[in-house]
């Protein structure tokens, strides 16, 4: 932790810290909850595996070629 930060937090009363501690609790637990699919990801998710498995018969794409090609598609850029 920074020590100036440190520092501060120091100097507050113990009612300010107790309040500064319940609202990192709530924070934390918020962005824990947080999905980290957005919907639109989600619905996107859904829709290739409905087809994957309509056509399982249809080769995909294995990580190594989809490391490679996403790699690939960042130095580009």
């Amino acid at each position: 932790m920074n020590a100036r930060l440190y520092q501060e937090l120091e100097h507050l009363s113990a009612a300010e810290k107790r309040a500064l501690g319940e609202a990192l609790i709530v924070c934390a637990d918020s962005e824990a909850s947080a999905s980290l699919v957005t919907e639109a990801q989600r619905a996107e998710l859904r829709s290739r595996l409905a087809h994957h498995r309509a056509h399982p018969e249809e080769p995909g794409v294995g990580f190594s070629q989809l490391k490679a090609k996403l790699l690939g598609d960042s130095r580009r850029a």
